[in-house]
């Protein structure tokens, strides 16, 4: 199993650093921080800002330049045009960008991690409730009600809850921002204000991921209970709720932990939808920033730390997968 760890560690660096590469190349070609510049009639400072930044070097130098400081000063700093030719080297007065990353990755964090209880939750119990009442005018209305809601995108959920429960239509008896029950904008602390701010963006992101994977897990749960062991289970007088819970649950689990893990990706680029409506003040409005800018060095940040935190729960999904399922567990260990 320490193996199976170690080569999942080894596979998401190299993964990580091919998109550092790519996503520096991509950036690096197609923007140009000092465009602002060229209007000017002095063209001094344009040329001040592409020799500062190495912007006319070939870009492999660039990339290699850029991994060099990134080892010894993280992400460094954003783009700026108000470097200055002094001796010693030139100054970038810009502040860094870790520290504002670092912050809008723990609001997204909090966001997509609330996200996935709501859809873990809500997963397992409308697909254990269609699947004991497969056939049923229950099953049937669940089930249309799941496919429209994963019809529909984030960002039209994110507005419409928005307008209507964040908004003057739904308070505590009034419409001051303090009586509302939900709040749009970033949380200011405390455990109420938090739920406050943070659950209809996460209900924004869950809605249509629970739809499609309530039905993925119904469609396990079918298949688990009509496995031999569970008629054995019930010939030995088990109920019929206690076999679901019991037996065929935990072995339609771990594919439906494998379905989610893949569809990480998507549902981190879906929570910039909701974090932007919502104003959260999480990885959209950081990248959003960075491209009014033009700004290469703070984009390749964005998108190396989106690669990460993807990668991440890729890896703790396989984890638990191998910790739900022994025969994942024994051919982890067997590899």
């Amino acid at each position: 199993m320490i193996a199976y760890l170690a080569r999942r560690l080894l596979l998401a660096v190299a993964v990580v650093l091919a998109v550092s590469s790519a996503a520096f190349c991509i950036f690096g070609l197609s923007l140009d921080p000092a465009y602002s510049l060229l209007l000017s009639p002095d063209h001094a400072r344009y040329e001040l800002v592409v020799a500062h930044y190495h912007l006319h070097d070939p870009i492999v130098e660039r990339y290699w330049f850029w991994l060099q400081n990134f080892v010894h000063h993280g992400f460094g700093r954003p783009v700026s045009t108000s470097v200055v030719n002094t001796l010693p080297p030139q100054v970038d007065p810009a502040p860094r960008i870790g520290p504002p990353l670092v912050h809008a990755i723990w609001v997204s964090t909090q966001l997509v991690g609330f996200a996935l209880v709501i859809v873990v939750v809500g997963s397992v119990l409308l697909g254990a409730l269609c699947a004991r009442n497969r056939g049923s005018l229950l099953d049937v209305s669940l089930r249309l009600v799941a496919y429209a809601s994963w019809s529909v995108p984030v960002f039209l959920i994110a507005f419409v809850l928005a307008k209507f429960f964040a908004g003057n239509g739904f308070s505590f008896g009034g419409t001051p921002q303090s009586r509302r029950m939900f709040l749009t904008g970033p949380p200011t602390g405390g455990a109420v204000d938090w739920f406050r701010h943070m659950t209809l963006p996460a209900l924004a992101l869950a809605v249509g991921l629970v739809g499609v994977y309530a039905r993925y897990l119904r469609s396990a749960l079918l298949v688990n209970l009509s496995m031999p062991y569970a008629t054995v289970a019930r010939a030995k007088g088990l109920t019929e709720a206690r076999v679901v819970r019991v037996h065929a649950l935990r072995n339609s689990v771990a594919p439906f932990v494998s379905s989610l893990a893949l569809e990480i990706g998507a549902v981190v680029g879906a929570s910039l939808a909701a974090d932007l409506v919502f104003g959260l003040g999480g990885l959209a409005s950081f990248t959003i920033q960075a491209i009014s800018r033009s700004d290469p060095f703070t984009l390749t940040a964005v998108v190396v730390t989106l690669s990460a935190f993807v990668m991440l729960f890729v890896t703790l999904a396989d984890l638990a997968v191998a910790w739900l399922d022994p025969r994942a567990r024994i051919a982890a260990a067997a590899a």
